[in-house]
């Protein structure tokens, strides 16, 4: 008998009994035996405290939930960074002989536009642009000799920009998810600015989804008081139409490009949500002219929970130490003037600033209607604040919502052709090879119990297409033996002994076995670095199946044969 063999029988022993310790509590569902042993109030057994606590994780399609991809709007991202970029070129320049007469960022694009006081002052406020910005902002061509310097953001720093949005948005992501509780989300970055959530589980998917998109952009800003607010209904009414009731984004921001020329250029219209109380619906929009510039952001915000008075929940702020100081300068130079918080683009609340508020704190209210509805919405809410504003919109591109009891059939098909598939292979083995088919049987129900067992070990992700993953292992794994079989029959009709051709066989399909799994391997590799959800959970348990069998057709089906060659000393294969 070879030397090693008692070694390699000692290893598959010992991989087969590390496979069934982990994958124990799965088969044996300790998870429900856990969750029913919580509820009423006892100790679970004594034994199930003796496995691993965690059982295979299973995928969304198995499990239930939500899968969704989204796109990151990251010129919005731009946009919003130079709006940040004109106020703090205001800001700097405050004290500059040079100060701009006017900067505004063009409505259009990213571009920002300068009126200086005179002619003369665009060498030095060129020259100090080259000095504090040169790596951000490039001037556009112009006519020389205006007032007017046209200045945009350089390709380098809009790509720098539109990346640290798409990464800024995954994490903001990641951590709204964290926070709200959901068990094993897989979060992942698809491209240049598409985004990948899925959440399995999830018995309220809808919510969750509403949390993920909340932008959570907080913005106060001064109420325009030049044009009364009958005028400003008036002129909204004309330019809306009687019909139409949108109050999206998007619509805001076509009305006002129909509104140019009929409010001041630094201004623009937002509207107040009108909610019935009872539904939740909207049934209208108080408008407010609102100037553009944004005084205080949420970017400034230093803590945000959730309190209720007159039993009504709501929302209170308070502002970091750059955010107290800019608010209560802003309170005190406009007392008796109404500020409007804005919160993704809808105004919260516009009160009246009776004095200067220099604690740094402010509410948002969240209307009238049920009490525990409005308190889920208050904590929400809290929870987009707290854990800041997305960078840019997101668009919805897919979304695919699976209930728990199609995942339970799923998983019961799958098992089901898993084990079709496998008695039709282990039959035709026996039938075909005999003996020889029976020790590959065995090989592959050790490789079986060994990549499950891996998959509780590391943690991995068991969905639909990995089932599938499992099945194509099979015929792999068996595909291998094949082969060596093959080998070892020409072996034999050439006259070679049993112990020989053995031997002869497994050299002879080592090559084309090593050839044919590896390239297979690669492409499950090359699956899992660019693919998503189900196509990733294919490729994990294909290289883990992959694995499996190298060392099952290669090791544990040669340890069976010889055992029987030399521990029973046969002198003929059965094969």
């Amino acid at each position: 008998m070879p030397e090693n063999w008692r070694l390699k029988f000692l290893l598959s022993l010992s991989l087969l009994l590390i496979a069934l310790y982990f994958l124990f509590p799965t088969l044996a569902h300790f998870e429900q035996i856990r969750e029913k042993a919580d509820q009423s109030g006892e100790e679970p057994p004594f034994y199930v405290n003796l496995f691993p606590r965690e059982e295979i994780k299973l995928g969304l399609d198995l499990r239930g939930g939500i899968y969704v991809e989204l796109e990151v709007e990251v010129e919005d991202a731009v946009r919003n960074r130079a709006d940040l970029i004109t106020t703090e070129i205001e800001r700097l320049t405050a004290s500059e002989p040079f100060q701009p007469e006017k900067l505004l960022r063009d409505p259009e694009g990213s571009g920002i536009v300068v009126t200086l006081q005179k002619e003369e002052d665009r060498s030095p406020f060129r020259n100090w642009i080259n000095r504090n910005y040169r790596d951000i902002l490039l001037e556009k061509e112009g006519k020389n000799g205006e007032k007017t310097v046209p200045l945009d953001l350089t390709p380098s720093f809009r790509k720098q920009t539109e990346d640290s949005a798409t990464r800024q948005s995954l994490e903001t992501i990641r951590n709204r998810i964290d926070r709200y509780g959901v068990a094993e989300p897989s979060i992942v970055r698809l491209g240049q600015n598409r985004i990948s959530v899925e959440l399995p589980g999830m018995s309220d998917p809808d919510r969750a989804l509403a949390l993920i998109k909340k932008a959570g952009r907080l913005e106060f800003k001064m109420v325009d008081e030049s044009v009364p607010d009958d005028e400003v209904r008036r002129i909204v009414s004309e330019a809306k139409g009687t019909d139409d009731e949108t109050f999206t984004e998007e619509a805001v921001k076509k009305l006002n490009d129909l509104l140019k020329g009929k409010i001041p250029e630094e201004s623009e219209v937002l509207f107040e949500i009108q909610r019935d109380p009872v539904t939740k619906k909207i049934v209208g929009g108080l408008p407010y002219l609102l100037k553009k510039k944004t005084e205080v952001t949420g970017e400034m915000l230093r803590n945000a929970q959730v309190n209720v008075q007159d039993n009504e929940p709501y929302v209170s702020l308070s502002l970091n130490p750059l955010g107290t100081r800019l608010f209560a300068d802003l309170t005190k130079a406009n007392v008796g003037k109404r500020l409007a918080i804005v919160l993704d683009g809808s105004v919260s609340k516009a009160p009246v600033i009776k004095s200067e508020i220099p604690s740094g704190e402010a509410q948002i209210t969240l209307g009238f209607g049920d009490y525990s509805a409005l308190l889920r919405e208050a904590e929400d809410l809290t929870l987009v604040l707290r854990e800041g504003a997305l960078p840019a919109r997101l668009k919805e591109l897919t979304k695919t919502v699976v209930g728990p009891s199609l995942g339970r059939d799923s998983i019961d098909r799958g098992v089901r052709v898993s084990w079709v598939a496998g008695l039709l292979v282990m039959l035709f083995m026996i039938v075909y090879y005999r003996l020889s088919g029976l020790l590959a049987d065995l090989a592959l129900t050790f490789n079986i119990l060994m990549t499950l067992g891996a998959l509780a070990i590391f943690q991995a992700t068991l969905t639909l297409p990995g089932i599938a993953g499992i099945v194509l292992t099979i015929g792999m794994a068996v595909d291998a033996n094949v082969l060596i079989f093959e080998r070892m029959r020409e072996e034999l009709r050439a006259g070679r002994t049993a112990r020989s051709a053995l031997q002869a066989g497994y050299q002879n399909a080592m090559r084309a076995i090593l050839d044919s799994n590896i390239t297979t391997f690669l492409a499950a590799v090359v699956l899992y670095q660019f693919g998503t959800g189900p196509i990733r959970g294919f490729a994990v348990t294909l290289m883990i199946g992959i694995t499996t069998t190298l060392f099952t057709a290669i090791v544990l089906t040669r340890v069976l044969q010889e055992g029987i060659l030399f521990g029973l000393k046969r002198e003929r294969l059965s094969v």
